[in-house]
């Protein structure tokens, strides 16, 4: 609820501010995110996520290759995949106790979700969009080491001479090459190197040092929260015996997160232009309304990581 109220102070702060000059359009889509229902939040998420599945088509239609190309489109198809489900689960679910029909709203799978939804975001800004003393080369190859690694361990009862065991040493083997290669990696000292050879985290450098880097607001906060309902924390079962009591706490915590991932992907969708410059792509032909739309929606993250 207390979120929900923030995201609309700054809804409305953006309206307070700005001037008689702006755009019909500009102030018409503000006014648009003043609705709080929960079907124009998910009209809206609807909207910006067929956008962004079109911005990622763009890197097929314009030639657009780098290493790890197949990385960052597997976060970027990451998060379309997670707003396509949280549109489904918004609309809640019927079971049926004793022939009797009851409407549900699974606020621990949707909840669960947005928070995959929050680091899905979190590393696709940490390596490809946000600028931080380490290359995206480094970035990346530690990133897929500390995944390799961690697999590998998991799976450690196996044979080594097990073909899928066999397919990830082959590819941690190739990182590590890639890695000894960096001229980056031969200035730092040895035991640093040592920490980049075998890492204990995906990432360089702190989680707080990236939600100031990707300019969002108040992730921190909202990520902690929905870890509660992935890990069956005992304030996840109150709040969804309180969600089953009071079904509109249920509608409440479901638009926030439209709200949420409506945000993270206007943010994504910039990032995106941006970093390839776009001029003709996608989001050069989208509607001023759109385009309105997720400048205000960034607009408000800016205004949220102020507070």
């Amino acid at each position: 609820m207390r979120k929900n109220s923030e995201v609309c102070l700054a809804i409305y702060s953006q309206l307070s501010i700005k001037h008689m000059s702006e755009s019909i359009e500009k102030l018409k889509a503000l006014l648009e995110l003043t609705d709080m229902s929960l079907e124009n939040q998910r009209k809206i998420l609807v909207e910006l996520n067929d956008l962004l599945c079109d911005c990622i088509q763009d890197l097929f239609e314009y030639g657009i290759k780098f290493e790890d190309a197949g990385l960052f489109e597997k976060l970027l198809f990451q998060i379309t995949y997670h707003n396509s489900s949280i549109l489904k689960l918004v609309n809640g679910s019927i079971i049926n106790v004793r022939k009797k029909e009851i409407q549900i709203n699974d606020l621990t799978a949707i909840s669960s979700i947005a928070r995959l939804q929050i680091e899905s975001f979190i590393n696709l800004s940490y390596i490809f969009f946000i600028d931080c003393e380490y290359s995206v080369s480094l970035r990346t190859i530690v990133y897929k080491i500390q995944g390799l690694r961690k697999q590998i361990e998991i799976t450690k009862k196996h044979p080594k001479d097990f073909p899928p065991i066999v397919k990830l040493r082959r590819e941690l083997s190739i990182e590590l090459l890639k890695l000894r290669k960096l001229n980056e990696f031969k200035e730092l000292s040895l035991s640093k190197r040592r920490q980049l050879i075998y890492p204990k985290f995906a990432r360089l450098i702190k989680l707080e040092e990236i939600y100031n880097l990707i300019n969002i607001g108040d992730l921190s906060e909202i990520h902690s929260l929905y870890s509660n309902h992935i890990h069956s924390e005992y304030i996840s079962i109150r709040q969804l015996v309180s969600s089953l009591k009071k079904p509109n706490e249920g509608v409440r915590n479901n638009i926030n997160i439209l709200v949420l991932c409506s945000r993270i992907t206007s943010s994504t969708i910039s990032n995106l232009a941006h970093k390839y410059n776009f001029e003709k792509g996608t989001l050069s032909k989208a509607s001023n309304r759109i385009k309105k739309i997720i400048d205000s929606f960034n607009s408000i993250s800016n205004d949220l990581s102020k507070r």
